[in-house]
């Protein structure tokens, strides 16, 4: 089953719960009517966990209707009394308890208030054969496509190799520069004689 059709049939169950709320409570079967308000949101809820249904957007509106529907029954029921006279008396015990529900409904409400489901993955939320079918026509297309128009990639790793080789005889090179060597420029060039130079000077010193 669809899940679109899932959540439309569970919708029946609330409505139902509506329509036998305000029957209750105008029968003035206001215990009643707080039982078919509670019994017809788990009722609710459970259905759609048995049938693995999406939650609808608005979940979190029902179930603030549904509290402020538990509300007034409370109210009416243990809020309001009648007197011996004929006319009506309000409970301040019933009267709080009605608004301590009212406050936690509201509560509960705009927390799954515009909260996006997920709905899981299972065996019953399975493709129909007709989309199966589709789904693998387009994955062949798509891999002839891409066996056609692939890109060929071509890796060389001998020439970086060799770029590699090239670089590293330039770095040794250049450390082995005259520029580089400290010992080029230790002394003023006046301090080095060539040695045939200081021969003839000794010679002269000698002949004298």
């Amino acid at each position: 089953m669809n899940s679109d059709i899932k959540s439309g049939v569970g919708f029946i169950i609330p409505l139902g719960a509506i329509i036998g709320f305000f029957t209750a409570l105008f029968l003035g079967e206001h215990l009643l009517s707080i039982c078919i308000a509670i019994a017809g949101i788990l009722i609710w809820f459970l259905y759609m966990v048995i049938m693995e249904s999406s939650p609808p957007s608005n979940l979190g509106n029902l179930i603030m209707f549904f509290g402020i529907l538990l509300s007034i029954g409370v109210f009416m029921g243990f809020g309001v009394t009648q007197n011996m006279w004929g006319g009506i008396e309000f409970v301040s015990e019933g009267s709080l308890f009605a608004l301590v529900v009212l406050f936690f409904s509201i509560l509960t409400g705009m927390l799954f208030r515009n909260q996006p489901f997920v709905q899981p993955a299972g065996p019953r939320n399975n493709l129909s054969d007709q989309e199966k079918r589709w789904i693998e026509n387009a994955l062949k297309d798509n891999n002839v496509k891409a066996d056609v128009n692939d890109p060929k990639v071509i890796v060389v790793k001998q020439e970086s190799n060799d770029k590699e080789k090239d670089v590293s005889a330039d770095d040794h090179k250049s450390e082995n520069d005259q520029y580089n060597n400290p010992y080029v420029y230790a002394y003023p060039p006046e301090y080095y004689y060539d040695e045939d130079d200081y021969e003839d000077d000794y010679e002269d010193d000698y002949e004298e």
